[in-house]
């Protein structure tokens, strides 16, 4: 008499327990962006990230009407690519860096200005 069928009926069990272990690693270990939720600051410039990828922002400049803008962004290590929709669609490809509470970027205006931004978090 033959005994394959408790070898392969372990073996089946083991090898969906390693399947099951592997989709929980790669699911914990998913985070959001450490640029997700809200940035202010105290000059009327914020910016919201959410999780699907999507952002709002409000750019504002001396003596200029506030710039509304929204689009997706993408996160590749410490770049951040900001592709505007809602108006002429530009991209606009800036280094990002989060110290505690506060992130600095560079952002670009329609008409080509550079705008250094410090903004705080105020809400996840």
């Amino acid at each position: 008499m033959s005994n394959k069928f408790p070898l392969r009926g372990v073996k089946f069990i083991a090898g969906f327990a390693a399947a099951i272990m592997a989709a929980f690693v790669l699911v914990s270990c998913i985070e959001p962006s450490p640029l997700y939720g809200s940035w202010a600051d105290n000059k009327g410039n914020s910016f919201s990230f959410f999780d699907d990828g999507a952002f709002i922002a409000r750019i504002t400049r001396i003596g200029r009407t506030p710039e509304d803008v929204e689009g997706n962004y993408t996160v590749l290590m410490n770049t951040l690519t900001l592709n505007c929709t809602n108006f002429d669609p530009r991209r606009i490809v800036t280094e990002w860096d989060i110290r505690g509470n506060i992130l600095y970027l560079n952002w670009t205006t329609a008409d080509g200005e550079s705008m250094y931004l410090s903004l705080y978090k105020t809400s996840n």
